[in-house]
């Protein structure tokens, strides 16, 4: 092999390390910006999530029905909550005292029935939620017969043993801090999160 030969080899192997260093940056940068790890605390989700499972979620992404978001509460600034979207913007509710009744599947045509009405389960549209909430978020709640722009109704799966929308009120688009897509921890049930 010549000095020629050996000094080009040389340089494409340069050229190639530059090039892998550059991917390798630039993939880290897109990961930070686009990505947010997640640890969960306490058992709020079970089943679907455990106390200690990791997750990534993707910022800005918008958040459909029934999917798991990430969220900084009002009231703890420097913790984060994983809890599943039950209400959208636009989604119908009404209040009976500390009741709140949801609705995504009522025609626009249909009249959103009045507050306080007592209604009995024959008298509420099909689809429709029924939760129970704290009184202070029912006295958020007044008044309004759609959920807001930009905020949401949040629940955590294990009903039981969970902080959500019942007691924290709506949550505002702003506070989401992405939508879980991956648990990358505990390996045994690693995968896509649905």
């Amino acid at each position: 092999m010549s000095k020629q030969e050996s000094r080009s080899k040389k340089n494409i192997g340069i050229v190639l390390r530059r090039i892998s260093f550059l991917l390798v940056l630039l993939l880290s940068i897109i990961f930070l910006v686009k990505i947010k790890p997640h640890v969960v605390s306490g058992e709020s989700m079970l089943p679907t999530l455990r106390n200690k499972d990791r997750l990534f979620s993707m910022k800005n992404a918008e958040p459909t029905r029934y999917s798991l978001i990430t969220f900084q509460p009002r009231e703890k600034k420097y913790e984060s909550y994983v809890k599943r979207v039950i209400g959208l913007p636009g989604d119908r509710i009404w209040l009976d005292q500390n009741t709140v009744y949801l609705n995504f599947q009522m025609a626009e045509s249909n009249p959103t029935p009045p507050n306080e009405e007592h209604l009995s389960g024959v008298d509420l549209p099909d689809g429709t939620l029924k939760i129970r909430v704290s009184w202070e978020v029912a006295a958020q709640l007044e008044g309004l017969s759609t959920i807001p722009k930009d905020q949401f109704f949040v629940l955590g799966d294990n009903r039981r043993h969970s902080t959500d929308s019942r007691e924290l009120g709506l949550i505002d688009k702003n506070k989401i801090e992405g939508v879980v897509t991956f648990r990358y921890y505990p390996l045994n049930r690693l995968g896509l999160i649905k």
